[in-house]
């Protein structure tokens, strides 16, 4: 069940973060809802944010991801050794 919590989060989260992201741009680019028109600006903002907002979201689930062991000197030797040759 909570994994179900989880994702109701993330969930929230993505529909703040869109939100806030059309927001700015509406108040940003004001000057170009006058030549396009109420709905098309709308709907241009709402996929803009969509857009955005993935990136953002794609870029915070990549950052847990746990680093490599680097092999030592007698790791790399055995297995060189264990290597059946042709």
């Amino acid at each position: 069940m909570a994994k179900k919590v989880n994702k109701e989060t993330k969930k929230q989260l993505l529909k703040s973060i869109k939100v806030d992201i059309r927001k700015r741009m509406e108040d940003a680019l004001a000057d170009f809802k006058a030549g396009l028109g109420e709905k098309k600006f709308k709907k241009r903002l709402k996929k803009a944010s969509s857009i955005f907002s993935d990136g953002i979201v794609l870029a915070k689930e990549s950052e847990p991801e746990k680093k490599q062991k680097k092999k030592t000197k007698k790791e790399t030797a055995s297995e060189q050794v264990a290597e059946p040759t042709a």
